[in-house]
């Protein structure tokens, strides 16, 4: 993949089967919810970044686009989904719908627990065309003062197929508030970490072990109204 006078359309392919590794690999965004939003109170979502492509020049992250809505229901329970801005461009709809649920809240030391329940469908409008991932992630977060978050946690996206696989995508990241509405995060995920990598999409891009990909993400949530 490396090329030292790249054309349009050779970015263009090698972006596109970035794109489509990424969405194959689960966690194409950052995580939109580190913990549950309090009752009655909103927030939009946006997420740009996905694998890192070390070989190419100039060397890059795939700008993959997210943007969503989420409500908090109840004080552990936040409900929202997001459409694949970027997937838009190859004449493809995606859409997340999910739920958010604290599991456990932080006491001390031990982090705050929560899981996320999402459905992602991606569709060019043909019944051939339209495929369903559900995926359940796990987070866990430490307060560290009043204005940052440190988590970790895992993806895991179930696949379907002539053999069906579930790809788990580890990370990590911190949320650090700015001001009173807005919430910005960096997050490194490592895509598909229990698939071999070497051939293939990524051919060993930022792979692990020769497994997955190596993604970088940038987050913002911006509350609607006042402080979090």
């Amino acid at each position: 993949m490396t090329h030292k006078n790249p054309s349009r359309r050779s970015l263009a392919v090698a972006l596109a089967a970035a794109v489509a590794a990424s969405i194959a690999a689960a966690g194409c965004s950052a995580t939109a919810i580190v913990r549950p939003l309090p009752r009655g109170t909103s927030a939009w979502t946006a997420s740009v970044g996905g694998p890192w492509v070390p070989s190419s020049v100039p060397t890059l992250v795939v700008p993959y686009v997210t943007v969503g809505w989420q409500r908090g229901v109840s004080d552990d329970l936040t409900m929202g989904g997001a459409v694949h801005a970027t997937m838009a461009a190859f004449g493809v709809a995606g859409v997340d719908i999910s739920a958010t649920r604290r599991l456990v809240p932080q006491s001390g030391a031990w982090p705050e627990l929560v899981a996320t329940l999402r459905g992602t469908v991606f569709t060019n409008g043909s019944a051939s065309g339209t495929r369903a991932y559900p995926s359940l992630g796990v987070v866990g977060s430490w307060a560290a003062g009043p204005r940052t978050l440190w988590y970790v946690g895992t993806d895991a996206m179930a696949q379907a197929g002539a053999t069906p696989s579930v790809l788990l995508a580890p990370l990590a990241g911190v949320q650090r508030r700015v001001g009173s509405r807005a919430e910005l995060q960096l997050e490194a995920k490592w895509m598909a970490a229990n698939v071999d990598t070497r051939r293939g999409v990524f051919e060993g891009e930022s792979a692990i072990g020769g497994h997955g990909a190596l993604a970088v993400q940038l987050g913002l949530v911006l509350h609607r109204g006042g402080s979090r």
